[in-house]
This record gives structure tokens, sequence and C-alpha cells, in this order.
């Protein structure tokens, strides 16, 4: 008798435990740190309306995407275009940072090549210096010459650059793209230049003279590098009102280098000039005087559009 109570007060007990727990799953579970949601009170007013404060969230609506659309906010924003002050801002500060690089890489080439430029302005005066000159460099281009040709280089297109500007022709809306696009022009234009001239001395027997007028353009080119240094201050930094007298300066300047050079090569082919007067006046055209026709023409097209 006393198992068979043991065993019913245990069977009890089991189903009191198992009513329990059968209890507890039916109940939803309370965590004590839930969060409990805020009833809505539809009959209260906005707060935004009595505060006037944009950022307070309003009854009853989600939180949408704000955009321009919404009062106080500015998200999504576009880009506007730059003032007719910020871009002369732009210009200027592009400009002195232009000069800046200009005049230091003056500086450098005169530091270490100031016996060669010595050489060179004497081999642009004088013509059995320029011949001279020739001889010592007949090992081929050298750093020295490539240095200062890339000076010249920079220097012509920093100044038609300038030119561009002050007459209204924009090249490009940037003006570093706008700058490169000038000195490089610029180089592969007396690059091509150079080429012609050794494929013109490798086809007719005229070598020795086609080298020599090459090297001519090279010594004149440099020099005229060096000449469009004070130039491109002047254009830079005059008052407004005196900027193409600087500008017309810089283009006679350059004219008269380049008829200078000119001359020189006449005396160079002085001796073709009686037998090949056709060939020579059509030189003229295709190398001389048609590029700069085509650039004029450019640059007018550009200023039109």
């Amino acid at each position: 008798m006393s198992h068979l109570l043991k065993i019913k007060e245990a069977l009890f007990c089991c189903l009191l435990t198992l009513s329990a727990m059968l209890q507890v799953s039916a109940q939803p579970p309370s965590n004590p740190f839930d969060l409990l949601p805020r009833v809505v009170q539809t009959n209260s007013q906005d707060s935004s309306a009595l505060t006037g404060n944009p950022f307070d969230i309003l009854s009853g609506q989600h939180m949408a995407r704000r955009t321009t659309q919404s009062p106080g906010f500015t998200v999504e924003k576009k880009r506007e275009p730059l003032t007719a002050k910020q871009k002369e801002e732009n210009y200027n500060q592009f400009v002195f940072i232009s000069v800046l690089a200009m005049l230091i890489f003056l500086t450098l080439i005169f530091t270490i090549f100031r016996i060669l430029i010595e050489k060179i302005w004497m081999a642009f005066l004088n013509d059995n210096l320029l011949n001279q000159l020739l001889r010592e460099q007949a090992a081929g281009v050298t750093v020295a010459y490539l240095l200062q040709y890339l000076m010249f280089c920079f220097n012509g297109g920093l100044f038609l650059f300038l030119f561009c500007h002050y007459y209204g022709i924009e090249i490009s809306s940037s003006n570093g793209w706008a700058l490169t696009l000038c000195v490089t022009g610029l180089a592969g234009f007396f690059l091509l230049k150079h080429l012609l001239l050794q494929i013109v001395g490798g086809i007719f027997p005229v070598k020795k003279e086609i080298a020599s007028y090459n090297f001519t353009i090279v010594i004149f080119n440099l020099v005229a590098g060096f000449f469009l240094v004070p130039v491109i201050l002047f254009v830079a930094y005059v008052p407004a009102e005196m900027t193409h007298y600087a500008l017309y300066a810089g283009l006679g300047l350059l004219l008269l280098t380049y008829l200078f050079r000119n001359l020189r090569g006449l005396f160079i082919a002085n001796r073709f000039l009686a037998g090949h007067k056709f060939h020579f006046f059509l030189y003229l055209c295709a190398v001389e005087i048609a590029p700069f026709l085509i650039v004029i023409k450019l640059l007018l097209q550009q200023k039109g559009t």
C-alpha cells in the first residue's frame, strides 16, 4: 500500500508540473526589457505646428525620403555652375601656379646649363658659331637641349593659353586641360616638323643642309622660349587695359624671331634656290605657312562656338 501511495503522489506531481508548463507556454513571453510602443494620441495636435521645428516627426506619417521638396531640407542639391567671379579667381590661381612653375624651371636650367645657354645665345646671333655648336652636338640629342626644348614648349603653350583666354577663345572648360592641349599641340607640331625634315633629308641629297636647318630651328626655339618669360609675366600681371599691348609685343617678338630664323634658313639653302625654286615654294606653303593658317582657323572657329 505504501508503494502504491508513493506512485500516486508521483503521478499527481507530474500532472501538476505538466499543467503548469502548458499554461506558461500558452502565454506570450513577458521580457522586462521589451519597449512598449507609444500610444498614438489621435486627438492631440502636432507639436511641429506649434513649435515650427522641421525636425519634428508628424504622427501617423512614415519616415519618407527627404528631398528638396521637404521644407527645411536640401538633401539632393545639384551642383551649381560657377559664377564669373569664381571662374576668374580659379583662373588667376591657375596662372599663378603655372608662372611659378615656369620660373622654377627657368632657374634650374640657368643654374645647371649656364655655359650652354651662353653658347646658344651666341649661335643665335652668329651663323658660324651655330655651325660650330652643331659640330659639338653631332653626337645626338642631349638632356640639356631636351630640357630647354620642353621649357620652350611649356612657355609657348602658356602664352597661347593666356592669348586665348584674353580673347575669349575657350579651348576647354578646365584650365589645366586647356593648358595641356596648348603645350602638347605646340610640341606635337614641332615634333612633326622635325620628323618631316628628317624624311626630306633622307630622300633627297640635302642631308647636311637639312641637319643644319633642323638645328637652327632648335636654337631659335630655345631663344624664343627665353624671350617668352618676360612676355608671359607682363601678360599675366599688367593691368587689364594694358594686356593687349603685352600680347602684341609678344607676338611681334615671336614674329621677328621667326623671320630671322627663315633668313638664316635661306642662307643654308642658298645653293639650292636657283635650281629648285618650285620645290622651295612648295615647302614654304606646306610646312611654314599652312600650319599657321590652320591653327588660326581652328581658333577662330572655337571662338565662334
